[in-house]
């Protein structure tokens, strides 16, 4: 995993609540380099980095009196368990959604994902309920025969009913081969699946050559970090396309620097993303290595964050994309992770993000250029725009002659 002292800024990725069989974190990250070589830390010592952590770069610290909390437990940590229950007191008190504590399991999750290596059964989940919103296509979840829109009722006879997503997803986690009996409604019908957990690789963009020679284009997450090359690797396959639709769907992000990367692809010149912190603020600008000129449409919905949503504002306030679909997600937040001294870690919000016009989309969302709510009509909608765009071209190339 890379972290802050590799290549400063780019190093963020902007984490929602997105689970691909376990709890996919869409955050962003600086990530800082620790020093993995602690040998046994005191359970204290573990408490200790991760209130320094907070007390030093949460975003919204002056909104809460962190030094009262620096020795409140100092007499009640013992052990790890102790230290990890009270970090998780702490991280509670803040009242952030995006900054929290990850065992040393969830970290190398967290890791994994990042090396695009999954073990589970590969379903996203919403952020608010056990619903699932994606499944990936080399998955045992596709395999199965699980579909988006599915509900969770239960993981191995566990009701999911009153958890969150990410305690679903810590259901649904498990070791490599082993099963699970999963019970989901369909419409009005309960069906129950029994699914083993694999290991498989996370391919992250996917391409479809449709009629009229247009190309669709799926980005599933901008977690791992080769996701902005890989979707290099297939532009180049598609420069003679007749337009290009991206599918950021149900994408709750990752990666900053693969938002930046790609809408670069897009760009000759122009703001991609602004990221403030209580110290600076920080603009990223296109370089001049546009590589694909030809009209784009984005597909955005409910579940489109983060990153995609950087991804979303740099190319429609650039006008260099139209945008349709439903209203987007609004997480505006950076987290950075930090690995404490027992290889568990922390999600810190140590930031923001703004779209080049400076506009906020935090709580807001982004709003498309054409609202279409039925998803079965955005990519026909989407078709339809692409070829009047090229039908006028050609009109306007025929009038100049």
């Amino acid at each position: 995993m890379h972290y802050k002292n590799d290549t400063k800024n780019y190093l963020k990725f902007n984490l929602l609540t997105f689970l691909v069989l376990f709890l996919f974190s869409s955050a962003t990250i600086f990530g800082e380099k620790v020093s993995a070589d602690f040998g046994d830390p005191k359970a204290y010592e573990v408490y200790n980095v991760a209130w320094n952590t907070i007390n030093e770069k949460f975003y919204f610290k002056s909104k809460i009196n962190l030094d009262r909390w620096q020795n409140k437990f100092s007499n009640k940590i013992n052990d790890l368990n102790d230290a990890h229950k009270y970090i998780n007191k702490l991280v509670k008190e803040l009242k952030d959604p995006y900054t929290r504590f990850l065992t040393k399991e969830e970290f190398k999750d967290e890791q994994n994902i990042m090396n695009s290596t999954l073990i589970g059964i590969g379903v996203k989940l919403g952020s608010k309920n056990p619903f699932i919103i994606d499944i990936l296509t080399n998955s045992p979840a596709y395999a199965g025969g699980l579909k988006p829109n599915d509900y969770i009722l239960s993981v191995n006879d566990k009701s999911t009913f009153g958890l969150s997503s990410s305690q679903v997803a810590n259901l649904i986690r498990g070791p490599k081969d082993s099963s699970l009996t999963i019970k989901i409604k369909r419409h009005d019908e309960i069906i129950t699946k029994t699914l083993i957990r694999k290991e498989f690789n996370f391919k992250t963009v996917s391409t479809e050559l449709l009629d009229n020679d247009i190309a669709l284009v799926k980005i599933d997450s901008f977690i791992p970090e080769n996701t902005s090359k890989a979707f290099k690797d297939e532009l180049l396959k598609l420069m003679s396309a007749n337009g290009l639709i991206l599918d950021l769907r149900n994408n709750s992000g990752g990666l900053v620097k693969n938002a930046v990367e790609i809408a670069d692809m897009f760009l000759s010149e122009g703001k991609i993303v602004s990221t403030i912190n209580n110290l600076a603020k920080v603009n990223e600008y296109a370089n001049s290595s546009q590589l694909y000129d030809s009209n784009i449409i984005i597909l955005v919905n409910e579940n489109t964050a983060s990153a995609s949503e950087i991804l979303t504002g740099a190319l429609k306030e650039n006008q260099r994309a139209i945008v349709i679909g439903k209203r987007t997600f609004g997480k505006g937040l950076v987290q950075e992770i930090v690995k404490l001294p027992d290889d568990s870690a922390l999600h810190v919000t140590i930031g923001a993000y703004l779209t080049p016009s400076g506009k906020s989309l935090n709580k807001i969302g982004l709003i498309p250029d054409e609202i279409v709510l039925n998803e079965n009509k955005q990519l026909e909608r989407a078709k339809e725009i692409l070829l009047t765009l090229k039908s006028n071209k050609e009109k306007a190339r025929l009038a100049s002659l």
